[in-house]
C-alpha cells in the first residue's frame, strides 16, 4: 500500500517528470523539412554545443541512388542543407560552389538548384528566394565546370536553405560524402539505395563516429523496354553534434580528417545480360598512363631543344647533377612556369611558342632533354598535399593531379626537380609537393616513394657586433640559406620592386638600420645563397643598466600553437634547421649581471630539438642557438609536448640579459 507521503511526492513530481520527458522528446525531433524553419531555429543566437561558432549546419541530407539509363547505369545525388548564421564572420556560409564534370561522352548535370534566406521581420518569418542573377557558372578546365551561388538578404540571424540534384554518368566513381565541415554540424544524414546488381566497397572513418543502419528494400530498374524488379539495400549513415574541423595551423588537407563515407565501385552483374568489373589496381593505373598520348606519349617525345643543348657541350660535364642543372637552366630560360600544376602535357612546339606552361608541360620537356643527354628521368605522380591523400586501396587516376621529375644518378641516388621550383635547385620541391605518397612511373618498376625528406633546408647565421655604452649596436650579419630557404630568399629578392626596396624590407622586418648590403649566388642556379648585412640598432639603456636580447634578431617571437588541445595532427611543411652564433663585444666597465638559462631540450625522439647557450668570454657575450625539426608529422597525442616545446622556443627567443656598469 502506497503511503500518503509517497502519493504526495508522486503528485508533486508528475508534472516535472512529464515536462522533462516532453523536453527530451522535443530535443530528439529534428526539423528535416526544407522550406519550414522552426521558431527555435529562427530565434537561435548561439549554438549551445559550440558557442564560438560563426554558423552551424542545422541539417544536411544526401540521398544517392542508381538506375539504368538506355545503355548504362547512372547515379543521382540529391542534396539538402540548412544553415544558421550566428555571427558576421559566418555570412560566407550562405554562399557555395558546385563542381561537376562536363566532358564529351560522359558528363554530369546539375538541376533543381534552389536556395532561400529566412529572416525575422517584426516577429514574422520572411523568405527571400535566390534568383538566377545570384548564380554564376564558370568553366575551370576543358572538363570541369563550377557553379557559384550567393543567397541574397543574408544577415546575422538568417536561416539559409539550399537544395539541388546532380545526375552523373560517372556511377563508377562515387563522390565522397563528408559529414563534418569547417563549422559545426547538428545533424547529417546520408542515405544510399543500392541495387543488388552493383557491388561496392564502402567504408566510413574520421574524427567523429557515425551510426549505420542497413535494411533490405525493393526497387524497379528500367532495363531494355521494361521494368526489372530487383532487391536492393538501403544504407543510412547519421552523424549528430559533429564539431567543426579545420582552422588549426599546420594542416595541409583537413578533408583527410573529416568524418566521411567513401565508396569504391567494384562492378555490376545482371545475370544473363550484363557483366563488368571495375576493380582496379595501381598497376592498371600505371598502364593507362603509359598508354595515354598526353602522358606516356610525352615521355617518349623528341627533344625540341637538341641544337641548343649541343652548344652547351653537355657530354663534357662531370656529373649527372651538373648535366641536370645545365639543362634545367636552359629550359627555364625558354619556358616560364605559369603558376599551374597539371598531370598531362601539351605538345612541345605549342609550349615553346607560348613561352609559358604548367609544370607538366615543362617537366615532360626536361625528361626528353635528359634522355637525349643519356640521363634516365621519369615522372613521379601524386596528389598535392593540400588535396586528399592518394588511397592505396582505392586506385583512381582522378586522384592524381601532377608530377615531379625523378632523375636517376647511378643505382643509389634519385634527385628531384620540378618546374614550379623557379628559384630552387635540384632536390628543392615546393612543400606542397613533398607528399608521403607518390608513385615513380618507371617502366617495369613502378613503385611508391615518400618525398617528405627530399633535400636539406636550413639557415646558418653568424653575427659579430659591438655594443656601445649608449646602447648602440653596430655589427655584421652573415647568413647562408640552403634548399627551400635559399629558394624563398631568391623569390623575395627578385620579386621586390628593386634592390633598394628589398633592402628596405630587411630594415623593416628586423627593425634595424642597414649600413651595408651584399649577396653571393643570388642570381645563380646553386644550392645556397649568402647574404651579408651591415647593421645598426639600439639596446635599452636605463641608468647603469643595459638590457638586450642576446640573439639580437629573434627567430621565433611567438608560438603558433596557442590552443590547449588539438584535434588534428600537426603537419610541418618540411624538415628545417636554423643555426645562429652571436659574438658581441660589450663596452668597458660593464659586467654581466643576469643572463637567460642555457640548456638543450628535445621531444619525440629528437624529432624537434633546441640548443640555447649564452655565456661570457672576457669582454664578449657568446650565444649559440640551434633549432631543428626533423619530424614532419605530430599526432594529437603528441600535441601537449609539441606545444610545450614551442612555448620554450618562444620564451628563449624573447629572453633578455642584463649588463651593469661597474
Amino acid at each position: 500500500m502506497i503511503s500518503c507521503a509517497r502519493k504526495l511526492f508522486v503528485a508533486l513530481m508528475l508534472p516535472v517528470l512529464c515536462a522533462l520527458f516532453s523536453f527530451e522528446a522535443s530535443a530528439q525531433v529534428e526539423n528535416r523539412k526544407i522550406g519550414k524553419p522552426t521558431k527555435e531555429e529562427m530565434e537561435m543566437t548561439v549554438y549551445a554545443a559550440d558557442s564560438s561558432a560563426a554558423a552551424v549546419v542545422l541539417y544536411k541530407e544526401t540521398y544517392i541512388d542508381y538506375d539504368w539509363m538506355r545503355e548504362d547505369f547512372q547515379v543521382t545525388y540529391r542534396y539538402k542543407r540548412r544553415v544558421k548564421i550566428l555571427k558576421e564572420e559566418g555570412l560566407d556560409y550562405a554562399n557555395g560552389e558546385i563542381l561537376y564534370i562536363d566532358k564529351k561522352g560522359r558528363s554530369e548535370r546539375v538541376s533543381g538548384l534552389e536556395a532561400s534566406a529566412y529572416n525575422l521581420n517584426d516577429g514574422k518569418v520572411v523568405r527571400t528566394k535566390m534568383k538566377d542573377e545570384n548564380v554564376y557558372t564558370e568553366r575551370l578546365s576543358d572538363n570541369v565546370v563550377q557553379i557559384k551561388y550567393a543567397v541574397p538578404q543574408v544577415r546575422v540571424g538568417s536561416v539559409v536553405e539550399i537544395e539541388y540534384k546532380i545526375v552523373s554518368d560517372y556511377y563508377f566513381q562515387p563522390r565522397d560524402w563528408y559529414a563534418q565541415e569547417s563549422i559545426p554540424v547538428r545533424l547529417a544524414e546520408l542515405e544510399l539505395l543500392l541495387p543488388e546488381f552493383l557491388t561496392f566497397n564502402i567504408e566510413n572513418h574520421g574524427h567523429s563516429p557515425l551510426s549505420v543502419s542497413m535494411e533490405p528494400a525493393n526497387m524497379n530498374m528500367s532495363i531494355g523496354s521494361g521494368l526489372m524488379p530487383c532487391n536492393a539495400e538501403k544504407r543510412k549513415y547519421v552523424g549528430e553534434y559533429l564539431p567543426a574541423i579545420g582552422g588549426e595551423p599546420y594542416v595541409w588537407c583537413p578533408l583527410d580528417y573529416f568524418t566521411q563515407v567513401n565508396m569504391e565501385f567494384k562492378g555490376y552483374e545482371i545475370p544473363g545480360l550484363l557483366h563488368k568489373s571495375y576493380s582496379g589496381s595501381w598497376e592498371q593505373i600505371d598502364k593507362a598512363l603509359f598508354e595515354d598520348a598526353d602522358f606516356g606519349g610525352r615521355m617518349k617525345a623528341a627533344n625540341p631543344l637538341r641544337a641548343e643543348m649541343n652548344a652547351l657541350c653537355i657530354d663534357t660535364l662531370p656529373s649527372v647533377e651538373a648535366k641536370t642543372v645545365a639543362l634545367f637552366t636552359l629550359l627555364k630560360n625558354r619556358v616560364k612556369w605559369n603558376g599551374k600544376y597539371a598531370l598531362f602535357g601539351r605538345g612541345f612546339k605549342e609550349v615553346l611558342k607560348d613561352g609559358t606552361g604548367d609544370n607538366a608541360d615543362i617537366n615532360f620537356m626536361l625528361i626528353s632533354m635528359l634522355a637525349d643527354a643519356g640521363v634516365k628521368a621519369y615522372p613521379v605522380v601524386m596528389s598535392c598535399r593540400d588535396e586528399k591523400s592518394l588511397p592505396y586501396s582505392h586506385p583512381s587516376i582522378d586522384r592524381l593531379s601532377t608530377f615531379v621529375v625523378a632523375v636517376l644518378d647511378g643505382d643509389s641516388r634519385i634527385m628531384y626537380v620540378d618546374a614550379s621550383s623557379e628559384y630552387g635547385y635540384v632536390d628543392v620541391l615546393s612543400p606542397r609537393l613533398m607528399t608521403d605518397r607518390a608513385r615513380l612511373m618507371m617502366p617495369d618498376n613502378c613503385q611508391w616513394l615518400n618525398l617528405q625528406q627530399v633535400g636539406s633546408h636550413s639557415v646558418s647565421r653568424k653575427i659579430q657586433a659591438t655594443l656601445g655604452g649608449d646602447g648602440r649596436i653596430d655589427g655584421v650579419m652573415s647568413t647562408y640559406y640552403y634548399g627551400i630557404e635559399a629558394a624563398d630568399k631568391r623569390e623575395a629578392y627578385f620579386t621586390a620592386k628593386d634592390s633598394a626596396d628589398y633592402v628596405k624590407s630587411i630594415a623593416e622586418n628586423y627593425e634595424l638600420e642597414v649600413t651595408s648590403y651584399n649577396n653571393v649566388s643570388m642570381g645563380e642556379y646553386t644550392p645556397s645563397v649568402r647574404e651579408v648585412v651591415g647593421f645598426s640598432k639600439s639596446a635599452e639603456v636605463n641608468g647603469e643598466y643595459i638590457y638586450l636580447n642576446p640573439m639580437l634578431f629573434a627567430h621565433v617571437e611567438t608560438s603558433p600553437f596557442v590552443s590547449e588541445k588539438r584535434e588534428l595532427p600537426v603537419e610541418f611543411p618540411n624538415q628545417y634547421k636554423y643555426t645562429m652564433n652571436v659574438l658581441l663585444d660589450i663596452p668597458e666597465g660593464y659586467v654581466l649581471e643576469d643572463k637567460p638559462e642555457s640548456g638543450r631540450i628535445t621531444i619525440a625522439d629528437n624529432g624537434s630539438s633546441l640548443l640555447y647557450s649564452v655565456s661570457q668570454m672576457e669582454n664578449k657575450i657568446v650565444l649559440k642557438y640551434v633549432f631543428d625539426i626533423s619530424k614532419m608529422v605530430y599526432l594529437p597525442s603528441d600535441y601537449s609536448a609539441l606545444k610545450w616545446f614551442w612555448d620554450i622556443v618562444a620564451e628563449k627567443n624573447n629572453a633578455m640579459l642584463v649588463l651593469k656598469k661597474q
